[in-house]
């Protein structure tokens, strides 16, 4: 096949040959020759001629169609090249990402570990607080229910006890009434010029009068001088500390509360008087009053204890070993000594100050500090320390360590015996 289409080329390309040169040179003779010459290519066109130009057409043509299969087919090669190199830059970066992978893996795995020690321990946290949580619940519970039986308690005792003050009151009245009676009968009798002889009536008043005493100093001497000989949860107790009628006075461990302040609901601008007998309840805010304070401390053999807190929530304490106020002729003097405690020593500078009142300066300023800062107290010059102020003003108290005031909210003074004097 492949024969016939060279043969077929060859006379095709002859007879193109002589069809360009038909144009006769009779002078060299080669009209002749190219006569001869298609004579022999008409010889060649057999029955079969036709047949083979539309073989070599049809192969032509399937050529064609080849020629084009091939250039699609070489196009696809080069897609499939340009293809190859994509998937060889991806195996590549794969194999990076790979090798990445690799690398940082034991580390992914150790911050994995680590994440699930944190879980498994801020379980462990979360089991623990709700057990507590369960616990203090339970506490609470328990305390809350201990809280109102101490109270339905402490609510009784301190009706027994104002009973028990009503009770005092009217022997002291009724004693106060009797003398009275004994010592107008006594003027009468004065009086009318009676012989010292006494009457059988005048007698008898006495007896009485005798036996009211002698039942009103039986009373007050089985009270408790002060908190220290009190047997009995923390609370109200009714105690005798000097000759002055018996006060009532919030005891704790041996503690015996002298000042508290906590909301304002007491006015502590008083007088000299009001601050030598006390105020308020002490129940309550209230000032114990300047004469208990010297009856509980004459013995200088008493310390203070001051708790204070700040208008930030935090805890401040003060405490003095030594703590004595002087009687009412020497104007109440402060003494104190042997500080300790994280509120600092504002005291010392008030050391020996006589007590100051609306009414009553005996401050060592310029200005009346008592009438200024609206409450009593052992001023020198005017700050430094001063719980008795106007309430959310004038309860202050000097931190030397920081060189600034510490801005009181609730204060509590407290004085206790010591146990060596």
């Amino acid at each position: 096949m492949e024969e016939e289409i060279k043969e077929l080329q060859n006379a095709l390309r002859a007879k193109e040959k002589f069809e360009s040169k038909q144009t006769y040179d009779r002078i060299n003779g080669n009209e002749i020759e190219n006569y001869i010459h298609l004579e022999k290519i008409r010889e060649i066109k057999t029955p079969s001629e036709s047949t083979l130009f539309e073989k070599l057409i049809n192969i032509t043509e399937q050529q064609k169609i080849n020629m084009k299969s091939i250039s699609n087919l070489t196009k696809q090669l080069s897609n499939l090249d340009k293809l190859h190199l994509s998937m060889l830059e991806l195996l590549e970066n794969v194999e990076t990402i790979e090798i990445k992978v690799d690398k940082n893996l034991p580390e992914f795995r150790n911050e994995i570990s680590k994440l699930e020690i944190q879980v498994s321990e801020s379980s462990s946290a979360v089991s623990l607080l709700k057990e507590d949580q369960k616990n203090v619940i339970d506490s609470l519970k328990a305390i809350s229910f201990t809280v109102s039986n101490m109270q339905d308690k402490s609510n009784e005792e301190h009706k027994h006890l104002e009973e028990l003050d009503d009770t005092i009151k009217n022997l002291v009245k009724s004693h106060s009434v009797q003398n009275s009676k004994l010592h107008d009968h006594i003027l009468k009798e004065e009086s009318n010029s009676i012989n010292l002889n006494a009457t059988k009536a005048t007698i008898h008043l006495v007896q009485e009068l005798k036996s009211f005493e002698s039942e009103y100093k039986s009373i007050v001497n089985k009270l408790p001088r002060n908190c220290g000989t009190v047997d009995g949860p923390s609370g109200i107790y009714l105690i005798s500390p000097g000759d002055s009628e018996p006060i009532l006075a919030h005891c704790e461990a041996g503690w015996t509360t002298v000042q508290k302040r906590y909301d304002g609901s007491i006015n502590f601008n008083r007088n000299w008087n009001e601050y030598s007998n006390g105020f308020g309840s002490a129940t309550g805010e209230h000032w114990l009053g300047n004469r208990n304070l010297h009856y509980l401390t004459k013995e200088n053999c008493s310390q203070l204890q001051i708790n204070m807190k700040d208008i930030y929530g935090k805890y401040w304490q003060a405490t003095y070993e030594d703590f004595r106020v002087a009687d009412y002729s020497m104007g109440f003097k402060l003494s104190v000594g042997r500080y300790n405690g994280n509120a600092s020593d504002a005291l010392n500078y008030q050391n020996l100050m006589e007590f100051s009142t609306v009414d009553n300066d005996r401050d060592i300023s310029n200005t009346h500090c008592a009438s200024n800062y609206e409450g009593g107290w052992w001023f020198s010059h005017c700050q430094h320390a001063n719980l008795n102020g106007r309430y959310n003003l004038g309860l202050t108290w000097f931190d030397s360590s920081r060189n600034e005031w510490i801005a009181v909210a609730s204060s509590e003074m407290r004085v206790k015996r010591r146990d060596i004097c």
